[in-house]
């Protein structure tokens, strides 16, 4: 089972419900990540934090990846006799048989320490991650503490504005979010809580047409924007922002999809290597989804990347990356010991 199928099942949502205390812990740990980092680097901090949290994710699974790695090659080292059994029920279609089929099988996986589930473990155990993580680069002002006062800072600023000309440059862009999301109601530009949410949700380029509204009264925003674009930008793309189709962020789907589809290439060399010793209807059976991981997984993460935060999308490129290396080292690991015979 691969985590690219458990991503498909995610919703877009701005709560975290169940996953909040997953949430809260990340968070924690990804502030505490960032804090480290600001202190030495500024620019593009946010996006140096997700590469390094990334990497301390994959590296507490990687037992979890070797256990994996080590079932899919016993698992090929005993099908000989898993198709002594199979031939035992060749010609054989009816329900008893197939059933007696299937547990002599489990129980024969069972007794030599295999697991059909066992590959899926990492994945699940990926999936509230993946929530959690969306739930934070999406309000990253609630997490990290110097992008929160940054964004306090930018409304404290916003209020100070007349009120006439606050109402006109600011009111297009909350009517957007009351819009997109009618469960807020509405968005009150004198309040700062309001304020701070809406410029978490304003665009790395609605900026500059808010500073042409505003003329010299938005002066006091010009430096706290520089902090802000400082922070949250890396390699010139907004980490807080959705991706979309405009450049440099549509980078980020396409890098997605194209180390999605080398993990899959790698991951599916292994799986066929398994497949050649089984029987012509697995063996299929296996082709068959090794080409839908293979060409429909890409597409799917590159537009799943279009619709979230940046900074998820470079998460999970640098997931994909950093999980092609272990597959090989541990693919060559499992090999040399199943040609010892020490699998």
């Amino acid at each position: 089972m691969n985590e690219l199928m458990l991503l498909s099942t995610m919703r877009m949502v701005r709560e975290p419900g169940i996953f909040e205390p997953i949430a809260i812990v990340l968070g924690k740990i990804y502030n505490m990540l960032f804090n480290g980092i600001y202190g030495s680097v500024s620019a593009g901090a946010l996006g140096i934090a997700i590469i390094v949290f990334t990497l301390i994710v994959k590296l507490i699974l990687f037992p979890l990846m070797m256990k994996q790695q080590k079932s899919s090659f016993k698992m090929q080292q005993l099908q000989p006799e898993m198709n002594k059994i199979r031939d035992k029920y060749k010609g054989k279609t009816d329900t008893m048989s197939q059933q007696r089929m299937a547990l002599e099988l489990q129980d024969f996986q069972k007794k030599n320490g295999v697991h059909l589930m066992g590959g899926c473990l990492p994945m699940l155990i990926q999936l509230p991650i993946l929530y959690a993580l969306y739930y934070i680069f999406q309000n990253a002002y609630v997490y990290v503490d110097v992008i929160g006062n940054n964004y306090t800072d930018i409304a404290n600023a916003i209020i100070q504005i007349p009120a006439a000309l606050r109402m006109e440059a600011f009111t297009p862009f909350a009517q957007n979010l009351v819009d997109t999301y009618k469960s807020l109601g509405t968005i009150d530009l004198s309040n700062v809580n309001d304020v701070v949410m809406l410029v978490a949700n304003i665009k790395a380029d609605d900026w500059n047409t808010i500073l042409a509204t505003l003329g010299d009264s938005g002066n006091a925003l010009l430096p706290l924007l520089d902090t802000k674009n400082n922070i949250e930008t890396f390699l010139t793309i907004p980490l807080v922002s959705k991706c979309g189709l405009s450049f440099p962020s549509i980078i980020v789907p396409i890098v997605a999809g194209v180390t999605t589809f080398l993990q899959s290439k790698v991951m599916t060399s292994l799986m066929n290597t398994t497949a050649s010793a089984e029987n012509d209807q697995a063996a299929a059976m296996t082709q068959s989804m090794n080409k839908m991981m293979l060409y429909f997984m890409p597409i799917m993460m590159a537009f799943f990347c279009l619709q979230v935060p940046a900074g998820l999308g470079v998460y999970w490129t640098i997931s994909n990356i950093f999980g092609i290396l272990q597959q090989i080292f541990l693919q060559k690991f499992y090999k040399k010991k199943l040609a010892e015979g020490a699998l």
